[in-house]
């Protein structure tokens, strides 16, 4: 057998609508693993929203997060653990675009780190913290942050996003969720990190080759990732960009376990 290096996006390919990991998804992953192939959740999302389903999964190998900015093992030590921050200084910096953008809400997270502008409730993927006792100011950010995340409506997205290529060349601004209104984000990291750099780095970490990389996604920020990945697949609900570059498209969409059923065939678990 020819060890394989299966990456998962994780909102809108191997969650369903819910946002939960179905039976069948666990079954096939667990099954995969116990083969002696390599699941890695790649994923925009922090670590903090994210090891609850590494632990789900019972998966013991890397888990990729803020689109590639962090690679780490959850609950222990790596020596092969990456970082790639941002100085406090150039994340304070960003709020200037305040001024110019409808920017609903801006966070800075990483490891054990989460601060906000100001207090809020209700946000995707955010614990609420109507009246937090620190904030994303000087007096709060004593440590670089691996992101920071503006929540804005979707038209502001591209203009934003190109405003911040311009004045900080050093940045890698990527959306890392297709919510409308108010609440589509922009993630900023720092640059040269992507999803698929990780599972380059992670890949090389294991001895695994290139073309034995299967990657599935259904998002902006997992095209890298599926071009990178020797057999890309985009979910069937996938944004038709993704659909586009996919040397593959599961049958089924994430409501209906598409991903568990596309690589339960794919490695005749």
């Amino acid at each position: 057998m020819t060890r394989k290096l299966i990456a998962i996006d994780l909102g809108g390919t191997a969650l369903n609508q819910a946002g939960t990991l179905s039976a069948a998804t666990i079954k096939t992953l667990q099954k995969a693993q116990t083969a002696g192939h390599l699941v890695v959740i790649t994923t925009g999302r922090p670590d903090a929203i994210s090891t609850q389903f590494y632990d789900q999964l019972a998966l013991s190998g890397p888990m990729i997060n803020f689109n590639g900015a962090l690679i780490h093992k959850p609950h222990q030590h790596w020596a092969k653990e990456r970082q790639a921050v941002i100085s406090p200084a150039t994340a304070l910096a960003l709020r200037q675009f305040k001024q110019e953008f409808a920017i609903h809400l801006m966070v800075a997270e990483g490891k054990q780190l989460l601060l906000a502008d100001h207090g809020y409730k209700n946000v995707p993927f955010l614990p609420d913290m109507p009246a937090p006792t620190t904030l994303l100011d000087e007096q709060g950010l004593t440590q670089a942050p691996i992101s920071v995340t503006m929540f804005i409506q979707s038209e502001t997205l591209k203009p934003l996003q190109a405003a911040i290529h311009a004045r900080y060349p050093e940045l890698t601004p990527k959306t890392w969720g297709a919510w409308q209104g108010p609440h589509t984000a922009l993630e900023v990291t720092a640059k040269q990190t992507s999803k698929a750099k990780a599972l380059a780095y992670v890949a090389k970490q294991y001895g695994i080759a290139q073309q034995d990389v299967i990657a599935f996604g259904d998002d902006l920020n997992d095209q890298e990732m599926l071009d990178y990945a020797g057999v890309g697949v985009a979910m069937k609900n996938a944004r038709p960009e993704i659909i586009a570059v996919a040397d593959a498209v599961t049958a089924q969409d994430n409501e209906a376990d598409g991903m568990a059923d596309y690589l339960a065939e794919y490695l005749a678990l």
